[in-house]
């Protein structure tokens, strides 16, 4: 049964679709959006450090578990954003590790709106042991039995923001390469294109909603879209919910247990071919906010919190 579900994880997570490898996709994005686009560091005009697990389909053996640990925070210079993001990604015999080290620049278009450019440096460490799979396959190949990869890359995005609105374009990755040296099982990393927008609405000053999409293009696979939505009450509590086609919803919440200190928890639910039985979905985030940017004027509630 160990070795099926290996197989069934490895076959269906990684080489699913065309045979392609995907950057692992969560829910608290929402909350921190330097995940996914380098153009957003320093436009907090805070520092920001975070952790994040996330525990997905628990109750099977090998399931997928990907942990997270980054931080963002303008420099000295007026403008100027650095940021730094280490995943580690497990699925079955399969393990990743990728960082990230990003820099960014803003610079004021009106009153209102600023443009923010980022670049980013990856590296993408993978190891695999498929000797669980030599019942499927020939793996007599020592080469071929074992995966072990360093790949660098780089990637950079655009940010289009106000205190209230954001529109952001985002290439993690400018380049595509081969993850594996075998024939038979033939494993690429995809380019990934990110593109999301959203704003908030101020009901009183007790209480914003923050609507927001995201759609991910990717060569090969079924474009994916996200719609979010949160609520921030008396600017110590968050909830919400998201909605991602082809995948599951997932239900939000954030408080705020400190003036710097953030707790985020997300519970999902898939809603795709494997929603089998009680398969559940479990994210927990931290936040820990530090320092003041040398820019003043914007203390954006599009960040809450």
């Amino acid at each position: 049964m160990k070795n099926n579900l290996i197989i069934f994880f490895l076959l269906t997570g990684c080489l699913g679709v065309a045979l392609a490898q995907q950057d692992p996709m969560y829910n608290q994005y929402i909350f921190n959006s330097f995940t996914i686009n380098s153009a957003e560091a320093g436009t907090r005009n805070v520092g920001t450090v975070s952790f994040l697990h996330r525990w997905q389909w628990l109750g099977i053996e090998g399931s997928p578990a990907t942990s997270s640990f980054g931080f963002e925070t303008p420099v000295g210079l007026k403008g100027w954003g650095m940021g730094f993001n280490f995943t580690s990604d497990r699925l079955g015999p399969e393990q990743n590790q990728t960082f990230n080290l990003a820099g960014s620049y803003q610079i004021r278009l009106s009153e209102k709106y600023r443009l923010s450019a980022g670049m980013s440096f990856v590296g993408n460490m993978r190891r695999a042991n498929l000797d669980d799979l030599k019942d499927l396959y020939d793996l007599d190949d020592p080469d071929m039995a074992r995966i072990n990869t360093f790949s660098p890359n780089v990637g950079g995005g655009l940010l289009l923001y106000s205190a209230k609105n954001f529109f952001g374009v985002s290439l993690p990755r400018f380049t595509e390469y081969r993850l594996t040296k075998m024939d038979m099982l033939p494993l690429n990393q995809l380019r990934h294109l990110f593109v999301y927008a959203g704003h908030v609405f101020e009901v009183n000053e007790n209480l914003w909603i923050k609507p927001s999409v995201l759609v991910k293009f990717v060569h090969g696979a079924p474009t994916e879209v996200d719609l979010n939505a949160v609520v921030h009450v008396r600017k110590m509590f968050d909830v919400g919910f998201n909605y991602r086609t082809g995948d599951g919803v997932g239900l939000l919440a954030g408080i705020k247990l400190r003036d710097h200190l953030i707790l985020n928890y997300v519970y999902e639910l898939p809603l795709t071919d494997i929603r089998y039985g009680s398969l559940k979905t479990h994210e927990i985030g931290v936040r820990y906010l530090f320092g003041k940017g040398p820019d003043h004027s914007i203390d954006s509630p599009r960040f809450f919190n």
